[in-house]
């Protein structure tokens, strides 16, 4: 006898294949238009009927991967933008090249320094190193995430974003912290343009004020992103100071990931 609803290729299975591949689809559509789309847009891309793609959503919005608002539009949930992490996570360098990296850094500046791994879709300062000894970026806590564009460290990682995870960020808001963080999505593609140009970020009071920040990718052979190393300073310190902190935290971030920093090649 035989099973056509088996995994071999019966009609069943090519139904359910087919099914899911739809639905991946529609996620897909959902995460690139994290503005919300309609049912009969869903149906266009899917090229099925309105009631297949409200038949979709709803069991998109059922298993929690996106939610459905008022004035028909449905959006991408949280847990869907996690199955869609916005950059390549690594396991990143060992704790002792990152701690080495932290203080080389803050032994040449004297600067408040810190190492920072992209993870679970947030940036997680891992070592950190300043005169006072306090593991916290100044009023921001030990993660960056919806307050990326106005740290040095988070648009670091937001330049290397895909032009899809960029929108998705842009498209949750660009929360303002002072009268110097970036909130018009234009004026954060051109920062960032200047970050890949530069090789390296800033931020002056754009997260808190007398706060300013220099940060750089630290970047494995095959060209990944490991890391993300900076310093903060005050105003003063920046503007006086911004040239050769630049040049401090790139020459070190890069030196990072050539090999372990006070190692000496035999």
């Amino acid at each position: 006898m035989t099973d056509t609803g088996s995994a071999g290729g019966g009609p069943a299975a090519r139904r359910g294949l087919s099914t899911a591949r739809e639905v991946l689809r529609v996620l897909a559509f959902l995460i690139e238009h994290p503005e919300g789309v309609r049912a009969d847009e869903v149906a266009a891309v899917v090229q099925k009927s309105t009631s297949t793609a409200y038949y979709l959503l709803v069991s998109l919005c059922e298993e929690g991967f996106a939610v459905h608002e008022p004035g028909g539009l449905y959006r991408a949930s949280a847990s869907a933008d996690s199955l869609a992490p916005d950059i390549d996570e690594d396991p990143g360098p060992s704790e002792a090249v990152s701690a080495r990296a932290v203080e080389a850094l803050f032994a040449r500046t004297r600067k408040r320094s810190y190492f920072g791994m992209v993870r679970a879709g947030a940036i997680e300062i891992a070592v950190v190193r300043g005169r006072q000894g306090v593991a916290l970026m100044p009023g921001l806590g030990t993660q960056i995430r919806g307050n990326a564009h106005a740290l040095a460290m988070g648009k670091v990682v937001l330049a290397r974003l895909s032009d899809v995870a960029l929108k998705r960020y842009v498209g949750r808001g660009l929360p303002r912290y002072t009268d110097s963080t970036i909130v018009d999505p234009d004026a954060l593609r051109v920062e960032l343009d200047d970050v890949r140009r530069r090789g390296f970020a800033v931020d002056r009071e754009e997260a808190q004020p007398d706060f300013c920040c220099v940060a750089a990718p630290a970047v494995d052979a095959r060209g990944r992103m490991t890391g993300i190393l900076g310093l903060s300073v005050t105003v003063r310190a920046f503007d006086r100071e911004q040239a050769e902190l630049a040049a401090a935290v790139q020459e070190i971030a890069g030196r990072a990931m050539a090999r372990p920093l006070g190692d000496r090649p035999t």
